[in-house]
């Protein structure tokens, strides 16, 4: 389970061959597209326990989008029962779940910062008012200001975290047979060692996802698929011996 450096330009690269492989069957990954969104709005709407029950059952979803991206790339067809691989392997879903439980955890401890950072302001400012210290609207704006800056540091820092750590240990999970925790060491390497590339990949992405929201939205259904297909191009790159070995295995039983 060994990341491999690739070159900055493969970012552009795996676009390129992801819409390839969108190209092959855009009905069918347009279909998975919506069935997995209707599948979260309905998660969604339950009270209490949905929202979390969607953030742990996406990586099972996600991990069949990918499965699909994996079986096309090894020359078969996509289906749509693919998006629903991982609840049929049941291997390979409780490791899936357990990295919903790691976003899970990054959304609570972003929930944890934001409150003690602003909390802790506010609880700051009541003292100083009690204790009769007068500041200056200038130095209280600041305060805020630079509270809210931390705050918006950590955020982002956590959320970045939280995605390496989830970016390659999905396929890891579903295509290579890797437990939770392992996954996640080996996506936090892989994504750091080729912070380039995916640097340009993000770039791009911004830029496409812009176009994508003008005509009402509807360019994700396009780029959604793609993206999902990108990501398996990516982990093909940066995981090339465990892609080419363990999901052959997989995919053809």
């Amino acid at each position: 389970m060994m990341a491999t450096r690739v070159e900055a330009g493969r970012g552009w690269g795996w676009l390129v061959e992801g819409w390839q492989l969108f190209i092959q069957a855009p009905g069918i990954w347009i279909v998975m597209l919506l069935i997995y969104l209707g599948v979260s709005m309905v998660l969604m709407l339950i009270p209490f326990v949905g929202g979390i029950a969607q953030v742990l059952l996406s990586p099972v979803l996600i991990g069949g989008m990918l499965y699909g991206a994996a079986t096309q790339g090894r020359g078969g067809a996509l289906e749509i029962a693919h998006l629903f691989r991982g609840f049929q392997d049941q291997e390979r879903m409780g490791p899936l779940v357990m990295l919903g439980l790691f976003s899970v955890a990054g959304y609570v401890l972003i929930v944890l910062v934001v409150v003690a950072l602003f909390g802790g302001s506010m609880m700051m400012g009541m003292m100083m008012e009690g204790a009769g210290t007068n500041l200056p609207p200038e130095a209280a704006g600041g305060l805020v200001a630079g509270v809210g800056l931390v705050t918006v540091l950590l955020v982002l820092l956590i959320g970045t975290v939280v995605a390496m750590a989830l970016f390659y240990a999905i396929p890891l999970v579903m295509l290579a047979g890797q437990n939770a925790w392992p996954a996640v060491q080996a996506s936090l390497l892989g994504c750091w060692i080729n912070m380039l590339p995916l640097l340009v990949f993000g770039l791009i992405y911004i830029v496409l996802a812009a176009v994508a929201m003008l005509p009402l939205g509807l360019g994700f259904l396009i780029l959604g698929p793609v993206t999902a297909c990108a990501a398996y191009i990516s982990y093909r790159d940066v995981f090339a011996d465990t892609a080419d070995t363990v999901v052959g295995v997989r995919l053809d039983k």
